[in-house]
């Protein structure tokens, strides 16, 4: 009967920070793609430049 030690060498490879790390990436995707669609939807009279202006805000809010 294991005593709650365990041998390392039967973990898997991928860790589970890897897999949180995956899984942040995907919904900074997500994020990334939502903000865009919402953009076009509600202020298509916007121009290129301010859209520019507001992904590179998003981004830098989702980064923090």
């Amino acid at each position: 009967m294991s005593d709650g030690n365990f041998n390392r060498a039967l973990l898997p490879k991928n860790e589970l920070s890897a897999g949180i790390r995956a899984g942040k990436a995907q919904m900074r995707t997500k994020a990334e793609r939502a903000f865009e669609l919402t953009i076009e939807q509600h202020m298509p009279q916007i121009d290129q430049e301010q859209r520019e202006q507001m992904y590179h805000t998003f981004m830098q809010l989702l980064r923090k």
